[in-house]
């Protein structure tokens, strides 16, 4: 038993101690030694903002596929592909700028506020 907690120990000083060795490469330090990094936009409410424009729709829940498309690219002209999802279909994790998923049901009624991604 006490070798086991022993070799437990050992583990947890080992991370602390490689820890401590990868301090000096955090980005403050980084900063503070002229390198640059890079800094995404921000809006005010503190999301990240990857394209210009509207970002969701949350008025058009319930709305036809076919009426949500039409606001959505009128609303935010950079939408260049409105996609359906209907249920069971997996959303693609990527974030694309200017692709927006419609998951919807098989009468085609928006279920879930779309987004831009």
């Amino acid at each position: 038993m006490e070798g086991k907690s022993m070799l437990k120990l050992s583990h947890v000083l080992a991370f602390l101690l490689l820890a401590s060795l990868f301090q000096s490469l955090m980005a403050r330090d980084l900063i503070s030694d002229g390198i640059e990094v890079l800094q995404l936009p921000v809006e005010n409410d503190g999301e990240f903002v990857l394209c210009p424009g509207k970002q969701s729709w949350p008025e058009l829940v319930g709305k036809s596929a076919e009426y949500a498309k039409q606001i959505i690219q009128k609303e935010n002209p950079i939408v260049h592909d409105v996609r359906l999802l209907f249920p069971g279909m997996p959303k693609p994790l990527n974030y694309v700028c200017g692709r927006v998923f419609l998951a919807v049901n098989f009468k085609r009624i928006v279920q879930v506020t779309p987004t831009m991604g």
